[in-house]
């Protein structure tokens, strides 16, 4: 049996976002989420260790805008890890883990740890 790594729970979501790289915005749909990354759909586009902006809509007039990298790709899912985002939209990306979790408790125990362990 493998040990588990992650210090950071991910909860499922299935909504569309933007991945912007190579001069484009690709849209694909969430699996999960948590705060240290992502996995979504695939795209052609998409390679292992390119830099990209992660861009979350979550109404008409907020949008949250994440530095990220894309871990892993393969036909099936695509892994990208956050690396950097304001105040603002880490208070946001915490409200939707929060509010999509199972167990809210365990998502506010996790933030008595720094917030970007893995």
């Amino acid at each position: 049996m493998t040990q588990e790594k992650r210090k950071r729970s991910r909860v499922p979501v299935h909504f569309d976002v933007g991945v912007a790289i190579g001069g484009e915005t690709i849209k694909v749909q969430l699996v999960n989420i948590s705060m240290n990354g992502m996995l979504c759909t695939p795209h052609k586009a998409f390679r292992a260790d390119a830099a990209c902006k992660v861009i979350l809509s979550l109404g008409s007039d907020l949008t949250i805008t994440i530095d990220a990298t894309i871990l892993r790709k393969d036909p099936r899912e695509t892994a990208i890890h956050f690396a950097a985002m304001d105040e603002e939209s880490f208070i946001h990306l915490r409200k939707i883990v929060e509010y999509n979790s199972s167990d809210a408790d365990r998502i506010e125990r996790e933030f008595g740890k720094k917030a970007f362990d893995k």
